[in-house]
């Protein structure tokens, strides 16, 4: 092949003298905005506090206690000074963030309002950032959601679990659904327009026709977003209970998946991260944006997971550890890992494909690869299977099949370093890790 003869590109044994000093080359337009505007950035706040605790979350929170919400409180706000006043949380904009717990609006009105004040004026928020909180049924009044409206919380999420008033029993909650409809009339009433409820399927005495009720109510009320759970009993909170109708089968449990699904994309919604659906538009931005754009996360509170600065982490998982070490002047950082540019492409898929779909142009942009080549096997792999789809722009999760599926498609691109150890959902592992001198993955055997 003859090439062109270019002045400045010269094949060896022909000298090139163009004295390289810049690259990359094939220069384009660009604009100062484009330099020197600032990345995205978001938050995740933990509030460990519930006013009443559920059999059902994994999560570590504690009783509300007013002596130590208000110490926890000022902790809280003096950990976000701390990262407001480094460079590199500086040179960013927040345009995402997630309050969970716990409960948040266990906090008072005037509690929440410090709390959204101090963040807005420490931390360097987009004018269009989407803030989302947890609440309760229970919890929500008419007052807390006008303040969380005003300053600036756009997207709330009720933990309904179920409108029927048996399986609410059943499960130590209120049992009076109609409490639970005006929760929601009290969010939209304050003004917010993206209302997503949790669900819960496999409850006691649960049947197809309850669950069916309950999916029909969630679609008839108006809301934005709905998210449904596998119920689950915790030892954390676990007390006597009276005897209790028998939890469905797996196989109802499957199918109650399946129905869920199909009935609600039946009804506008999409689907994405597997058991969640919400209306076009209303999406939120946390978890989606922020893992399909690999947007840098600041962890604020106790077991709070974060994402900065090639090191994934959490917090400290003991209050009272938590609130000395913040007060000491320190970040509260407990354990974590760095992220290799090999694990952050991993990362980028493993993540990615959590929002239903990775786009092949942004995750070149992103990670310098194309994904389809560099996980050419794996990918064949699960499109032989019918769980992804791959076409020239995307890959796709399928749907219900794939959304079912959807943590096994996930972890398919987890590194070998990786592969079978689990997650962390907020507990305190230190003791459990440093008593291992080397903490072994599960050995799988296959059944004959």
């Amino acid at each position: 092949m003859t090439l062109p003869n270019l002045p400045f590109w010269k094949e060896y044994p022909t000298r090139d003298s163009e004295w390289v000093r810049q690259y990359p080359t094939r220069h384009h337009s660009i604009k100062e905005e484009e330099v020197f505007g600032k990345q995205q950035m978001g938050i995740y706040v933990h509030i460990p506090f519930c006013n009443r605790l559920c059999f059902s979350c994994p999560y570590i929170k504690h009783q509300t206690d007013k002596t130590i919400t208000r110490r926890y409180l000022d902790a809280l706000k003096t950990e976000i000074s701390n990262y407001a006043a480094r460079p590199y949380v500086q040179d960013h904009e927040i345009t995402l963030g997630y309050i969970g717990g716990g409960t948040p609006t266990a906090l008072s009105s005037a509690e929440l309002e410090e709390l959204l004040g101090h963040l807005h004026s420490e931390l360097n928020m987009s004018d269009d950032v989407e803030l989302s909180i947890e609440t309760t049924p229970i919890d929500i009044t008419k007052k807390k959601a006008e303040t969380l409206y005003n300053n600036g919380v756009k997207r709330i999420s009720l933990g309904v679990q179920t409108f029927v008033q048996e399986e609410l029993e059943s499960i130590g909650r209120p049992s009076d659904p109609k409490m639970l409809e005006n929760a929601i009339k009290i969010c939209q009433e304050a003004g917010f327009t993206n209302i997503n409820i949790d669900l819960m399927h496999g409850l006691n005495g649960q049947t197809m026709e309850s669950w069916e009720y309950s999916l029909d109510k969630a679609i008839e009320l108006g809301v934005t977003c709905v998210s449904f759970y596998t119920y689950m009993e915790f030892a954390q909170v676990s007390t006597k209970r009276r005897k209790l109708p028998p939890v469905p089968t797996t196989d109802v449990v499957d199918e109650m998946f399946m129905f869920a699904a199909k009935k609600l994309t039946e009804n506008g919604f999409d689907g994405y991260f597997g058991d969640c659906f919400a209306k076009p538009g209303y999406q939120p931005r946390y978890g989606e944006r922020s893992w399909s754009e690999n947007i840098p996360i600041i962890p604020l509170g106790p077991t709070a997971t974060g994402h900065l600065k090639d090191h994934w982490y959490f917090n400290e998982p003991s209050i009272n550890k938590y609130i000395e070490v913040v007060n000491s002047g320190q970040l509260p950082i407990s354990m974590g890992q760095y992220i290799s540019k090999e694990e952050a492409i991993r990362r980028g898929m493993i993540l990615g494909v959590k929002a239903s779909k990775v786009d092949r142009k942004m995750f070149k942009h992103l990670y310098g690869v194309d994904f389809a080549e560099k996980f050419q096997s794996e990918i064949q792999d699960l499109e032989s299977k019918g769980l992804v789809e791959l076409t020239q722009n995307e890959l796709k999760v399928t749907d219900p099949k794939g959304w079912y599926y959807l943590d096994n498609i996930s972890k398919t691109f987890y590194s070998e370093s990786f592969k079978r150890y689990p997650q962390h959902l907020g507990s305190d592992i230190t003791e459990f890790q440093s008593s291992v001198a080397e903490w072994q993955p599960i050995e799988i055997t296959t059944r004959p």
